[in-house]
């Protein structure tokens, strides 16, 4: 169920943007659409940590926390398990554990034995930190779940890890697929295209993702390579301000890897700011098409086709209305699990860079251009098009 406070917010976006009103950008946690992570630690436990995770459960005290609205959360890092008489026995003892949680359905993602401290103080207790998908495991049961946990731990004669849950997708470095091409007859068809591989990609770099352009061509090495680059301009991947203007080239093996991500801050903030005002028209749209449905009555014997055809016709598009508010809703949580954090959004690393130079060649051409080398797994080249563009709804 969409929260009232979330779809108001949506409302007053459509509003502001149909009159082209400036917005400040919206910044929205991950929503658990099943209520889940409503206990007073879901997003203070692990704050602090590059994925700010969702807290779902853990035993053991109860760590740190603001006492009031305006106090500040208590950052939190992860420490190495150092000497402890898991680690000689982990590999049975991990088994057993992730089968124990397979037999009680936990849709566990990842399981880790981690130590957490406040930044700059001493480590507490050796935790069995357990990923599990978003909005699949209530406190409740996480609950239960820990208990198994430590029942198996204390069969070894291992009494002092504590067990933590939280939500997370575990993928690759590179995170998940951009996604799949749809008609625009679904209701998420317009917000979700900066999120496919067609040309126009928003791009930055992870570096410095305040400075946002796009990637405009695919290019194949070929040959026996499987390689693929995608162009762009060098200033947006390696700022003049940030950079020094030199030949970069991955060939050097010395030189980092310069990640490229899809959707700098501001776009990515956009990409937020125009789901939830779809949802927001929509819901204008809904309360409009019930008030023609109230003005219309009930259906009555006797009554004229024309008002009979009328009523069928706004229950149809109520319908379709409130549709798209589910599909969009389920699209922004998505987007914000899946996509919110930059490490999600990696599409590759900066390949070749020539230097910056004007007055280039016969014609004095500038010249800044970079290529991007794209992560394979970033697409799926099944339903790759390749160099097309997206016009958008007609």
């Amino acid at each position: 169920m969409i929260s009232p406070d979330f779809l108001s917010d949506c409302i007053a976006i459509a509003a502001r943007r149909s009159i082209g009103s400036p917005i400040s950008p919206i910044t929205t946690l991950p929503h658990s659409p099943l209520g889940f992570n409503a206990h007073s630690g879901a997003h203070t436990d692990f704050y602090g940590l590059p994925s700010n995770p969702v807290s779902i459960y853990h035993t053991g005290d109860l760590w740190p926390r603001p006492i009031d609205p305006e106090a500040r959360r208590v950052p939190k890092e992860a420490r190495p398990i150092c000497e402890h008489p898991i680690a000689p026995v982990w590999r049975e003892l991990g088994r057993q554990v992730y089968e124990y949680l397979d037999s009680v359905a936990v849709k566990w993602t990842s399981i880790d034995p981690v130590r957490f401290a406040q930044v700059g103080k001493k480590a507490g207790p050796l935790f069995l930190w357990v990923g599990v998908m978003p909005g699949t495991l209530s406190r409740d049961d996480a609950e239960v779940a820990a208990v198994g946990c430590k029942d198996i731990l204390a069969q070894s004669q291992i009494t002092d890890v504590e067990i933590a849950f939280r939500e997370s997708v575990f993928t690759r470095s590179t995170g998940p697929q951009l996604l799949d091409y749809v008609p625009f007859v679904y209701p998420d068809a317009d917000v979700r295209g900066p999120f496919t591989p067609a040309l126009g990609l928003q791009i930055a770099a992870k570096a410095t993702p305040h400075f946002e352009g796009t990637a405009g061509l695919y290019i194949c090495e070929g040959g026996k390579s499987n390689r693929v680059f995608v162009l762009t301009t060098r200033h947006v991947v390696l700022p003049p301000s940030a950079y020094c203007n030199d030949l970069y080239s991955q060939k050097k093996k010395a030189l980092p890897h310069r990640e490229v991500i899809l959707l700098g801050s501001k776009a990515y903030q956009g990409v937020l700011e125009s789901i939830m005002g779809n949802i927001g028209r929509q819901a204008t749209l809904v309360d409009y098409y019930k008030d023609e449905l109230e003005g219309l009555g009930v259906a009555v014997e006797g009554e004229g086709a024309t008002q009979a055809k009328k009523r069928e016709k706004f229950k149809v598009l109520l319908k379709d209305a409130e549709k798209s508010i589910e599909s969009l809703d389920k699209f922004h949580g998505m987007n914000t699990k899946f996509w919110g954090a930059e490490s999600q959004r990696i599409l590759g690393h900066v390949a070749y860079a020539p230097p910056i130079s004007v007055g280039t060649g016969d014609k004095r051409y500038t010249e800044d251009w970079a290529l991007i080398e794209l992560h394979r797994e970033k697409i799926d080249w099944k339903g790759f098009k390749g160099n097309v563009l997206r016009l958008g709804t007609v």
